[in-house]
């Protein structure tokens, strides 16, 4: 009995042993056999390293030569660049300078007319003196003295009226306008350069740059011409005239005319002969044209300067007063008029009308 309980003890043990080793022999194959799956893989993944490194590699010195390639460029798109910006900066430069050049050009207009320095209206009655000083460019300074009498022996009794007009003026070509009124009398002038003389205008009434008869228009002759005393060369005619107390007498001639002589007929021509008007007499003519009288303490009528064509210019204004109770030698002028009188026909023009 108890020998076949020994036996079947030792079977089951047998039988628990085998199958215990069948066990531990079916782990082992399956240990081996995920050995082997893992060694493949392992191998393969390898594999697949050495083909992705060999990739790698022949990529890398294509990329080095697309990125020495793009280098290239850039630095060729670079020197255009700055050939470029090279080529615009001399442009630049080039036009600045013309630019530079044609303002300046524009800028120091020169003019090419002489204003020397003085300038002459050389009128016993309406003497003038215009001085030009700091003539530079476009512009001058200048200052105009006239005077004005009535005749010699107004001129003789200290009668004589003074007036003054200065400032800066423009020049364009060879005329030369003031720039700004007088502050103090508001006149305001324009100067014409023919080389051998000047041609002054008023632009403004000037009235009261001057004594009464005073004007600045007319024509002034290239340098100070001296003033001379012509007051005193009358003063001692009517001196040697009153002494004698008769004027003296041509000489007549009482040979007898010789019958063949032929008479020569004069060929001077008959405008010539002809006595000229004096100045009084054109400036009696304007009165009696307005219709004033001798004494007339309003109006007043003044001989101011020859025109080119030697017809006598006339100024015609009026004395107002500000205050009635003003006396008329406080008052001051305003232009009524301006006319020329032929001094051989007596003809009269309105030149503000008729210029």
């Amino acid at each position: 009995m108890k020998k076949g309980l020994l036996s079947l003890l030792v079977l089951m043990v047998l039988c628990i042993g085998g199958l215990t080793g069948c066990s531990f022999l079916g782990e082992k194959e399956d240990a081996a056999s995920n050995q082997q799956t893992n060694e493949k893989e392992e191998k393969q993944k390898e594999l697949e390293s050495e083909e992705t490194n060999k990739a790698i590699k022949t990529e890398e010195p294509q990329a080095s030569d697309a990125k020495e390639t793009e280098k290239e460029t850039n630095k060729a798109v670079g020197n255009k660049e700055d050939s470029t910006e090279e080529t615009s900066k001399s442009k630049e430069t080039s036009n600045d300078k013309k630019t530079e050049t044609t303002t300046d050009k524009v800028e120091v207009p020169v003019s090419q007319v002489n204003w020397g320095s003085a300038w002459t209206r050389d009128i016993n009655t309406d003497r003038g003196v215009i001085t030009i000083s700091e003539a530079n460019g476009d512009t001058l300074k200048f200052s105009i003295n006239a005077t004005h009498t009535n005749n010699a022996e107004a001129a003789r009794a200290g009668n004589i009226n003074v007036g003054d007009v200065e400032g800066t003026a423009k020049v364009s070509g060879n005329v030369a306008t003031q720039t700004t009124k007088d502050e103090d009398t508001g006149c305001r002038v324009k100067m014409t350069n023919h080389q051998s003389y000047i041609q002054v205008e008023a632009i403004t009434d000037c009235s009261m740059a001057g004594g009464l008869g005073v004007s600045f228009d007319g024509k002034y002759q290239k340098g100070n011409i001296p003033e001379t005393d012509w007051w005193k060369e009358d003063e001692t005619n009517d001196a040697t005239s009153d002494a004698s107390g008769e004027e003296s007498e041509e000489p007549v001639n009482e040979e007898a005319p010789v019958e063949d002589e032929i008479p020569v007929e004069d060929e001077t021509p008959a405008e010539d002969t002809q006595s000229l008007l004096t100045h009084e007499q054109a400036e009696e003519l304007i009165r009696k044209m307005k219709g004033y009288s001798a004494g007339d303490p309003m109006h007043s009528v003044y001989y101011s300067n020859d025109d080119e064509n030697g017809n006598y210019v006339i100024h015609d204004y009026e004395d107002v007063k500000d205050d009635p109770n003003t006396p008329y030698s406080e008052a001051h002028e305003a232009t009524l008029g301006w006319y020329s009188v032929n001094p051989k026909t007596g003809e009269i023009r309105d030149l503000i009308l008729n210029p």
